[in-house]
């Protein structure tokens, strides 16, 4: 092995255990020397650009927004159902029920951002709004996906009309018999015989 492989060997085998964290310095921390928990922050810190009554007004209006689409997606559902149109009203039915479930998980995260403003929590505040803000986006898609539903009318334009096309028969050709093919017997597998 040469000296350079050796070198980066240990270098990479001792590396780790070199650059650890060094443990609390004597009389530090509440344990007993180098056992003692060393106390690590481990938070994300995140910059906050709406204040918490910005953030209930913007909830309210995503909420508002997510009422509109379920209104629109039931006057869709009451559509296909006088229509009649069985595939376009379960496909709707299905977004409209997603929708409602969506909603309910806004209000919860609304009446906690709510809470957490008034704690004057805003990491709290701030998670709760972020619950809001990602369920609208999923109504928005959703409201999407109700629009797109296909249903039985664009599947039938009008009566269908089969044509069949067949091939002209050839001059002195006759017609084919009934009757079927004669039957050979098949060769004997083996030399035994009755």
């Amino acid at each position: 092995m040469s000296r350079l492989a050796i070198f980066i060997w240990l270098f990479l085998l001792v590396g780790p255990v070199a650059s650890a964290q060094p443990g609390l310095p004597p009389g530090a921390g509440g344990g007993t020397g180098a056992n003692a928990p060393v106390p690590v922050d481990i938070s994300i810190p995140q910059k906050v650009t709406l204040s918490g009554p910005e953030m209930i007004e913007r909830g309210r209006e995503y909420r508002s927004s997510m009422s509109r689409v379920e209104a629109e997606l039931n006057k869709m559902v009451e559509d296909a159902r006088r229509k009649k149109d069985v595939i376009r009203l379960n496909c709707l039915m299905d977004k409209a029920v997603q929708v409602k479930g969506n909603l309910q998980i806004a209000d919860t995260a609304l009446q906690k951002l709510q809470e957490a403003n008034a704690r004057q929590d805003q990491a709290g505040a701030l998670h709760q709004f972020t619950i809001v803000v990602i369920v609208n986006q999923k109504v928005q898609t959703l409201r999407y996906e109700g629009e797109t539903c296909v249903g039985a009318e664009l599947n039938y334009i009008g009566a269908t009309r089969v044509e069949v096309e067949a091939p002209d028969v050839a001059e002195g050709m006759t017609e084919p018999s009934l009757e079927p093919p004669p039957l050979e017997r098949p060769l004997a597998a083996s030399n035994y015989t009755q």
